[in-house]
């Protein structure tokens, strides 16, 4: 009804604010430090100002516009081939594949559908991420089994935050360190905010 809308969404509305703290995803986001389930507040204000003005702002979009052309492009061609062949096509894979090469680029220059080491073992670490944040866990809504741990999913989430967080690392400290580089080869910087992804905007608001 009205009334019990108004109650939720205005009366008392900073009670309903916040998602679920729960167990998996608060510890895979460092306490909930990331946009979506950080509590609201000004660390969660701020983010918000960050990814509407600065990540995901008109501006940065049509800089980046290129990436979606291209895969966009490349997903034509790849389907104009098969159909050349006869082969069939499996599209919910091909539009999943090209969506997440679209995110990937635009956020660190690299497509995910690649077959290297380092693609696969980032595909991986995601789908243990979603299959975890995803299972029901007794702890989230049981309170005797808050601090015991009867399905295993504790160790299971340790395991996938270390994987997570070398796999970060790695990706961190080769951004950092080309960034340093393109720093010395370009004297006078000009064109390098053309060349710049998600990942680059990050470094440039951590050093800001």
């Amino acid at each position: 009804s009205p009334d019990a809308a108004r109650e939720v969404l205005k009366t008392h509305e900073a009670a309903f604010l916040d998602r679920p703290k729960l167990t998996a995803v608060h510890r895979l986001t460092y306490g909930g430090q990331d946009f979506s389930f950080s509590p609201y507040g000004p660390y969660w204000r701020f983010m918000k100002r960050a990814c509407v003005h600065e990540l995901l702002a008109g501006r940065t979009l049509d800089r980046l516009r290129h990436v979606r052309r291209e895969e966009v492009s490349r997903l034509v061609g790849s389907l104009s081939r098969s159909a050349a062949d006869g082969a069939p096509v499996d599209v919910d894979a091909v539009l999943m594949g090209v969506t997440g090469d679209v995110i990937s680029r635009m956020v660190m220059s690299r497509r995910w559908t690649g077959d290297d080491s380092a693609t696969e073992e980032m595909r991986s670490v995601v789908a243990e991420t979603a299959e975890i944040t995803g299972m029901f866990n007794l702890q989230d809504y049981i309170g005797v089994f808050k601090h015991w741990d009867v399905q295993g999913l504790g160790k299971r989430i340790d395991a996938v935050h270390r994987k997570f967080d070398a796999m970060m690392e790695r990706i961190l400290t080769a951004r950092d360190a080309e960034r340093q580089w393109r720093r010395k080869e370009a004297a006078d910087g000009a064109g390098e905010g053309d060349k710049k992804d998600l990942l680059d905007m990050l470094f440039d608001m951590h050093e800001d």
